[in-house]
């Protein structure tokens, strides 16, 4: 059953390395858009002697029409409740005068405040990029230390068996499931390596402090700073762990290859090393 799993494996090979697709760039839609929000009605009669409107001006500065940036000119008069495209400047000494004849509503502040609606109209995209940041901090800090966890469960291997180790564990639940077969696997690795037991006890705790999901940087980490010969050792013991248990599901062959992608191993080698695994069972 392993033999026919790691066959098929090595016959789909040919379809795992597409060609790169060429990227396009993507018009961006950014720019200011100015409003005139309602504050209140007034005594000041316009051109066409009816009410005129005092509004709050605004510049919202904004990419794909989210806000980023919001900007307050003050005060402004405008006709049919600030809903027109003509406006006029009302200066300080102006507001204050029609304040104190009784033009404009006297509880209002000499400079206009912005509303609930303004704020997050304007300011919404800067809300969600920190929102971003903080996720992506988070997902950094838990990270290394989910990093740090399993490291110091490793003891005082050598660079490249660490290396190894971490990424025998993350394939070794790639598939969503943990199989004793995989386990043993990794301590006769480690063992052939180091010359040293590694626990199964030692071994699930760091496979539970492993990715489920690794991320691009983290799968360039298993080969970081090693020479082809050790990347290649890497890949073989990787391979090993998502054979081990005889099957090798979807997701193993996507881990499989993302490994082999980020090792910049070339197909004939990647082949090779299918090969010597299957030999060697």
């Amino acid at each position: 059953m392993r033999f026919i799993a790691i066959a098929l494996f090595a016959t789909a090979l040919q379809f795992w390395f597409p060609a790169s697709a060429q990227a396009r760039g993507i018009p961006i839609s950014y720019g200011t858009q100015d409003s005139l929000d309602l504050v209140a009605q007034t005594g000041i009669e316009g051109p066409d002697g009816k009410p005129m409107s005092l509004c709050h001006y605004t510049s919202k500065y904004h990419v794909f029409y989210v806000g980023f940036w919001m900007e307050s000119h003050g005060y402004a008069l405008s006709a049919n409740g600030c809903d027109d495209d003509t406006y006029y400047k009302i200066s300080d000494p102006e507001f204050k005068d029609a304040q104190s004849r009784g033009l404009i509503p006297a509880d209002l502040p000499a400079k206009p405040k912005m509303t609930l609606n303004q704020i997050t109209s304007g300011f919404g995209g800067l809300a969600l990029v920190g929102l971003v940041i903080l996720f992506l901090l988070t997902k950094i800090i838990g990270g290394a230390r989910r990093k740090s966890a399993r490291k110091s469960q490793m003891g005082q291997m050598p660079a490249v068996a660490t290396q190894i180790v971490d990424a025998m564990c993350h394939a070794a639940i790639s598939d969503g499931e943990l199989d004793d077969s995989e386990v043993a696997t990794i301590a006769e690795i480690t063992k052939q390596m180091t010359g040293e037991e590694l626990e199964e006890e030692r071994i699930r705790l760091i496979i539970s402090k492993a990715s489920a999901k690794p991320t691009d940087s983290e799968f360039k980490a298993f080969g970081a700073g090693l020479g082809p010969v050790e990347k290649e050792l890497v890949l073989k013991a990787v391979f090993a762990v998502i054979a081990a248990d005889g099957q090798i599901v979807d997701s193993e062959h996507k881990f499989f290859i993302k490994t082999a992608q980020a090792l910049a191993v070339d197909a004939d080698t990647v082949r090779r090393i299918v090969e010597d695994v299957r030999d060697a069972r």
